[in-house]
């Protein structure tokens, strides 16, 4: 093994024992009675991903959106989603959370690989690149210490919670890890790109970044067209963005998906909260400070140049987004963004000892720490009764395309992801939400017979009730019920499944079931 691929190893490694770790003592070691929900950020975000997966891990490419009862046909192409379904198929199947994580590895991998890579057309020598790439995938700003040493919240700390930084992505989010990856990536091929066979790599790249995570693919278009009124002169700017060109069908797809199909246009009307600007200049502060060092250094060469432009470019639209929110789910662009500006750091840090490098390293991953130290807590956030996860592995078998649970949110959220049910509550983006959050609240005050045609009305086949009520739930439902119970659970909160019986007529909407086995 050579130097290089030692120094890469090594980071590697790091990488992960910071981040797999906490994954494999909440899994293996929860409390008594309690369960780990796969993930420690962005619950209901993650869930809605696995909803995605579920449906890749039974065959399908293209997607519905689960979060929402009506039925629809299938639109959504995501092919983050679509490997982690047909590798949880592989391992045999029901492997979603496994899968996931096993697909965050790779995504850490390669993001490794890239990082070094752009060190490298940076300038980078083997002696600094290996505090370097410590500088990348751990460092953050101030929220680590403002989180321990202060009363604010961590939602307020924006650097710990938000994916600013490549850090939390690998700690917390693949998915962003994901799309930080295939934007450098494609970045680094564009601007490689001198052949025919080149620009369709590259394309290629930039429409799997836009199939994977779209907001990342307007990044890809803004940074490398102002880069290249940057860095070529005006009669080379057509030749060089021409190769953008063969976006436009991704582009209008995605148009058409977000902004014209039903089933997922709400999406771009959702609100979105913005932290205030003042909460970026503890998060972001230190790290533009830190670039700073990196545009004031002469670039050694021209490759370095053109590298740094990119980077800088990329930082300053993030800059921007802080400044102007030009729209509602405007930090959705700054995922990541800490990458150009830790590397530009790097880049400005790479004249003095790599020993200094590694200092400042060090210094800024207190961030990286703290989020460590959050995750390995025992918290409510993502642990749960063990009996709520044993009501979804019972689902698993008996649920089919179509079929609706009736539960809380606090186990419809896990069922709509890991299972093929739709759930009454899943994601509190749904349209619909609020409203049959207030019908599942008042459900326990209707009559039976009201109760009954409620369940009917949603096309629901898969029915959860407090407590035990019997082989069949009629005191909940009355006589004339359908369902059958499937499962009943003590561990915890107690709750009962019914499940419809085989050979019962389905309400409208739904399907025949075939009982719970």
């Amino acid at each position: 093994m050579s130097v290089d691929s030692r120094l890469l190893a090594l980071v590697f490694l790091l990488v992960l024992a910071l981040t797999v770790t906490p994954y494999v003592v909440a899994t293996l070691h929860p409390p008594a009675g309690l369960a780990f929900v796969g993930t420690f950020y962005y619950g209901d975000d993650f869930y809605n991903y696995l909803s995605y997966a579920q449906q890749a891990e039974d065959g399908a490419f293209l997607f519905q959106n689960r979060v929402l009862l009506e039925e629809h046909p299938p639109a959504l192409v995501n092919l983050e989603w679509w490997l982690v379904g047909r590798l949880s198929s592989l391992l045999g199947g029901g492997r979603l959370l496994l899968a996931y994580r096993l697909f965050g590895i790779l995504c850490a991998l390669a993001f490794v690989l890239v990082a070094d890579r752009w060190l490298r057309r940076l300038g980078l020598g083997r002696a600094h690149r290996l505090p370097a790439l410590l500088l990348l995938v751990t460092g953050g700003g101030l929220g680590g210490l403002l989180f321990t040493f202060t009363r604010r919240d961590l939602k307020d700390c924006l650097d710990l919670y938000t994916g600013l930084f490549p850090y939390l992505g690998l700690l917390a989010s693949p998915h962003f890890v994901a799309g930080t990856t295939l934007l450098l990536v494609c970045l680094l091929l564009f601007e490689a790109a001198r052949t025919t066979k080149a620009r369709l790599v590259a394309l290629a790249a930039a429409w799997a970044l836009a199939l994977v995570r779209p907001y990342d693919l307007v990044l890809l278009v803004l940074i490398r067209t102002i880069s290249v009124a940057i860095l070529e002169p005006p009669r080379r700017w057509v030749a060089a963005l021409l190769p953008l060109g063969g976006l436009v069908p991704v582009v209008l797809y995605l148009y058409w998906l977000f902004y014209r199909n039903p089933a997922f246009a709400f999406y771009a009307e959702t609100r979105y909260v913005f932290p205030p600007r003042a909460d970026f200049a503890w998060a972001l502060g230190p790290a533009v400070l830190l670039a700073l060092l990196g545009m004031l250094r002469p670039a050694p060469a021209d490759e370095a140049r053109r590298a740094r432009v990119h980077l800088a470019v990329w930082a300053a639209l993030g800059l921007l987004v802080v400044l102007l929110r030009p729209v509602n789910f405007s930090l959705q662009f700054l995922v990541g963004v800490g990458f150009p500006l830790l590397a530009l750091g790097a880049f400005g840090l790479g004249r003095r000892a790599p020993r200094i490098t590694l200092l400042v390293a060090v210094v800024f991953a207190t961030s990286q720490v703290a989020a460590l130290l959050f995750v390995m807590k025992r918290d409510p956030r993502w642990l749960v009764p063990r009996g709520d996860m044993e009501l979804v592995e019972a689902m698993r078998p008996t649920c089919r395309s179509g079929d609706v649970l009736f539960a809380p949110a606090s186990v419809g959220i896990f069922a709509y992801g890991l299972t093929a049910c739709r759930a009454i509550l899943s994601h509190k983006v749904d349209p619909g939400y609020e409203r049959r959050l207030a019908q599942v609240r008042g459900f326990g005050a209707l009559p039976p017979e009201e109760r009954a045609a409620l369940l009917d009305t949603y096309g629901v086949t898969h029915f959860l009730a407090p407590g035990d009520a019997g082989p069949r739930p009629v005191a909940w439902l009355g006589e004339a019920t359908s369902f059958r119970r499937c499962l009943a659970v003590t561990t915890g909160p107690a709750w009962s499944l019914y499940v419809r019986e085989r050979g019962t007529p389905p309400p409208s909407g739904a399907i025949e079931r075939s009982g719970c086995q």
